[in-house]
């Protein structure tokens, strides 16, 4: 069988989706259509020796607007069409909106439709994330006609969510709990000696992974606990409406260390730096980094919100839930693990077990490999 992923960036294929592809790549023809532009010769030869094919999409220019949504679609439809996959998968939910309107069209035995984080984009008034929710809306009742498609939900909240929006079918649609995450790569780490804590924020610098409460509680504690050390780490896209804004980013405060976008590579060394993890997000689909940073051992400080609290087990007590939007009650969990050492190392060591039981890559990877069986 010829298995095909669409997504966007190759970064983010790299860091949350290669383990998977690798494994359906051993039993099925395997190719990936991306933006390949920034593709390293180690990256190339690397995706080369994981019999991984790739074909080049540039992606859409936030900036062109609509004429850029026209373009990538003509120009994915045209390779779809020419390559001829038997199973498509189109990874988030922007690709996924597009994926509905080219199922109708394009030929193959199925489509599935992998909605990566979803809570904030159904309940925000943001007039563009609003438009792909009725363009989603209006598709739905066509896709109804056509049996061979699937959306695949990372947790349970946001598949009835999407299901009460009216933009898919209950019969349609099913939940894996990510894409597996890979404890031979990301080890318990030893954190018995460290004598600084450090928190680590690390995603993309947008407003809904609650970037902005987390540099609250942070300046708020450095006041209190100078020798504590508060880093933030991801990309900036100034195109993103999300964005925070280019002043903040080209001055991130002085409690802040900005350590810039890290490289899918060195996430293991940027993680056994840490201390804890903080995530403040308002939704997530399952967050990966959440759960590779738990996988080494690192208590998980997520808010109370789909996708996040999935991470933090209330038996073994990996780490604290906290309110979205709320910089107080961060702060006040962040302090506990800065007072109570013992506390943060007895819940690094349940973060390590109860991920690499309940998301590891062997259970996931069988979840998505049955899809291709039926």
């Amino acid at each position: 069988m010829k298995v095909c992923f669409v997504i966007n960036k190759l970064s983010f294929f790299l860091s949350h989706r290669l383990d998977l592809a690798t494994e359906i790549a051993k039993k099925h023809s395997f190719f990936l259509i991306t933006d390949l532009t920034n593709c390293s010769k180690k990256e190339k030869k690397m995706l080369s020796s994981c019999n991984i094919e790739t074909i080049h999409l540039s992606q859409r220019s936030k900036a062109d607007g609509w004429k850029g949504w026209f373009r990538y679609l003509f120009g994915l439809a045209k390779i779809l069409k020419r390559s001829k996959p038997h199973y498509i998968f189109y990874i988030t939910l922007e690709l996924s909106i597009l994926g509905s309107l080219l199922h109708n069209f394009i030929g193959g035995k199925k489509s599935f439709f992998l909605i990566t984080g979803l809570s904030h984009h159904l309940t925000s008034n943001n007039f563009k994330l609003l438009i792909r929710r009725i363009f989603q809306q209006i598709l739905n009742p066509f896709l109804y006609l056509q049996k061979d498609h699937l959306f695949v939900f990372q947790n349970n909240n946001d598949r009835m969510l999407f299901i009460k929006k009216n933009m898919a079918y209950k019969n349609k649609t099913m939940v894996i709990r990510g894409s597996g995450v890979n404890d031979k790569v990301f080890k318990l780490v030893n954190r018995q000696s460290e004598e600084q804590v450090v928190f680590l924020f690390a995603a993309r610098l947008i407003i809904s992974k609650g970037i902005q409460e987390f540099i609250d509680a942070s300046i708020a504690l450095k006041k209190k606990y100078p020798q504590a050390i508060f880093r933030v780490a991801g990309p900036y896209d100034s195109e993103d409406p999300e964005s925070i804004s280019k002043d903040l980013f080209h001055n991130f405060p002085s409690e802040i260390e900005y350590i810039g976008s890290v490289n899918y590579l060195n996430v293991c060394e940027m993680l056994s730096d840490a201390s804890v993890f903080v995530l403040p997000s308002y939704g997530e689909g399952l967050p990966k980094a959440a759960l590779e940073a738990g996988l080494t051992g690192l208590p998980l400080i997520l808010t109370d919100v789909s996708g996040c609290k999935d991470c933090i087990d209330s038996k073994s007590s990996n780490g604290f839930l906290v309110k979205a939007h709320d910089a107080i009650d961060l702060e006040e969990k962040m302090e506990k693990l800065i007072m109570n050492k013992e506390l943060r190392l007895r819940q690094g060591i349940s973060s390590n077990k109860y991920i690499s039981k309940t998301f590891g890559n062997s259970a996931i990877q069988k979840d998505y490999l049955e899809l291709l069986e039926n």
